[in-house]
């Protein structure tokens, strides 16, 4: 291991009794209580790309924001990101989502463990993100907060995590979302038969096939509305939509905002 103590190699047997592990433990939370709160392992986080960390306590309000989410959401120090809330930073329907991931798991005391959900990308439009949450406890082991880290989801697929069973049907959804995608085609492509696909995108992705197009239709939205001139309706057909009234219903549900407010906000940016 890089760093290690430097001397001979341990020649005698670990002593791994019950007093024995006691006393390295106590060792280690000594050892922690010396760390300066500016000191922690957090700050490893602003030197790993494409990884975003955030710790918020109970309240919901931000303790840590790693520096590439600072700077995504336009805060020029540190300190301004302390006590900020979900709904400070993100439109009202995905902080929404964001919190009900998080009562979640001060209920059930149980992570959230790689979901893919949309987030903000650099850009300030909404990108597929794998997500990862973990409770905080304290020393009597209460939840006193939520800590979590994020990587978009096309550099975070490796063979052997939980939806490798999916991925083709996730990646059939993203590149032909502008037309019809039957739920069988989805299968066929995947192995699975229907009813166990639609299980499979439930447990790991934690919503349906048909949801998680309508969601990559409203992402493509966004990347229209910002980057070209075209009207609501030649988006909303090219979308995927089957009218500009169901885009319009979509979006604002998934963005907190209707197409144009969407429009209109970055074009200021």
């Amino acid at each position: 291991m890089p760093n290690a103590t430097t001397g001979s190699p341990r020649k005698t047997p670990r002593d791994c009794g019950p007093a024995a592990v006691r006393h390295r433990l106590r060792q280690r939370a000594a050892w922690l209580r010396q760390i300066a709160p500016t000191g922690h392992f957090h700050q490893l986080f602003d030197y790993l790309p494409g990884i975003h960390f955030f710790a918020k306590n109970r309240r919901g309000e931000l303790m840590f924001l790693s520096r590439s989410q600072q700077v995504r959401y336009g805060l020029r120090q540190e300190h301004d990101a302390v006590g900020l809330t979900d709904f400070d930073l993100n439109p009202s329907s995905m902080a929404a989502g964001y919190v009900a991931d998080d009562a979640h798991i001060y209920r059930t005391g149980e992570p959230l463990v790689r979901r893919v959900e949309l987030w903000w990308d650099a850009q300030g439009i909404p990108d597929w993100y794998q997500v990862t949450k973990l409770p905080i406890r304290s020393h009597r082991g209460r939840i006193i907060g939520i800590m979590g880290v994020l990587q978009r989801y096309e550099g975070a697929v490796h063979p052997d995590m939980p939806w490798r069973e999916i991925d083709a049907a996730v990646r059939h959804l993203r590149e032909h979302f502008r037309g019809p995608v039957p739920v069988a085609d989805l299968a066929q492509r995947t192995g699975l038969s229907a009813r166990q696909l639609q299980r499979k995108f439930r447990e790991i992705l934690g919503t349906s096939p048909q949801e998680f197009l309508i969601k990559t239709r409203v992402l493509a939205a966004c990347h229209a509305l910002r980057h070209t001139t075209a009207s609501l309706a030649n988006i909303a057909a090219d979308c995927g939509f089957c009218d500009q009234s169901s885009f319009t219903n979509h979006f604002r549900h998934h963005v907190g905002q209707t197409p144009r407010a969407f429009r209109h906000a970055v074009l200021r940016v």
